[in-house]
């Protein structure tokens, strides 16, 4: 599935800026050691009485020109929790682009396959006349099909939990949350609780830069910049949640969309085989026909009576 090989690049990228969280942590500019500068001036072949910035921690050394300078946010307390908001948006990012790429991808099997059985905001697509002439130049009815649909599907955003359970359920699946449950290990009612906390704090960090709400009562709790308080573990758990849960969708997806295929190449079968019978009927019947009409003209003209004459 294609909306599952983009979800998972996305995720990557989410886990590589929790990754640079963890690198940068607790880093402290320190005082260079003389052999070290030295060395390092060697390595960037600097002169030997070049400048250095200085700064490590207890899982990496950090050295830098002076005309590169090391960024303050990284040296400050909390300065480097940009990471954290960040992967909290891309990891939100790519779960909401999974579910809404894997309907439109699919969405045309559905159809094919539910007809009018499919679900209520299939069968009220609405064309406007704009759409219409827009499709008018696709000969094939299908294309004509898909470009309506994905007219009517424009990648949208998720509000909640809910909003995913709805799109499981345009894709025909049913008991969704409890599957997911199933599959992830943890309780439905934890995994709807996390999905819906990063889509929250998503939504803060890209409508309020993640200030916190002044007229919240008990007041939100604040970090040394004033923004709310974040931390890698809240963070990568929940992106490792959203990932987990893509990846029981998209086998949850993948198997109900191989029924649906199946169903399909059944139908179509079957409607080879009545095709086949009917001009095989079809042929049957000219032949005989033909038998009849050679038999008629091979048989000898009729005398007629003496008395008629």
């Amino acid at each position: 599935m294609r909306a599952y090989d983009l979800a998972i690049q996305n995720f990557s990228v989410a886990e590589h800026l929790l990754q640079l969280h963890e690198l940068f942590r607790d880093l402290r500019e320190d005082k260079i050691d003389e052999p070290l500068r030295l060395a390092v001036c060697k390595c960037l072949a600097l002169p030997n009485e070049s400048i250095l910035r200085h700064a490590r921690n207890d899982q990496m050394v950090l050295v830098a020109k002076a005309t590169a300078p090391i960024p303050h946010s990284l040296l400050v307390a909390d300065g480097i929790n940009f990471l954290l908001r960040q992967a909290v948006v891309v990891a939100c990012t790519a779960l909401e682009s999974f579910f809404w790429d894997a309907l439109r991808e699919n969405v045309l099997t559905i159809i094919r396959a539910r007809r009018r059985g499919a679900d209520e905001s299939i069968r009220i697509l609405s064309l406007t006349l704009d759409d219409y002439l827009y499709i008018e130049g696709y000969k094939d009815p299908d294309d004509r099909l898909r470009q309506i649909i994905l007219k009517n599907f424009e990648r949208g955003t998720l509000y909640d939990a809910s909003s995913i359970e709805r799109i499981a359920s345009i894709l025909t699946v049913k008991d969704f949350w409890k599957q997911i449950s199933k599959k992830c290990g943890l309780p439905d009612g934890d995994l709807k609780r996390q999905i819906g906390e990063l889509i929250t704090r998503r939504n803060q960090v890209s409508h309020r830069a993640d200030r916190p709400d002044e007229s919240a009562n008990p007041p939100e709790e604040q970090d040394g910049h004033g923004l709310r308080s974040i931390s890698y573990a809240w963070a990568n758990t929940r992106v490792a949640t959203a990932k987990n849960v893509v990846a029981a969708s998209a086998e949850i997806f993948g198997a109900t969309l191989k029924q649906l295929d199946l169903q399909l190449t059944q139908e179509e079968e079957q409607k080879l085989a009545h095709k086949t019978i009917r001009s095989m009927s079809d042929l049957d019947i000219e032949i005989r026909n033909q038998e009849r009409e050679q038999k008629a003209a091979a048989a000898p003209p009729s005398k007629t009576p003496e008395g008629l004459k």
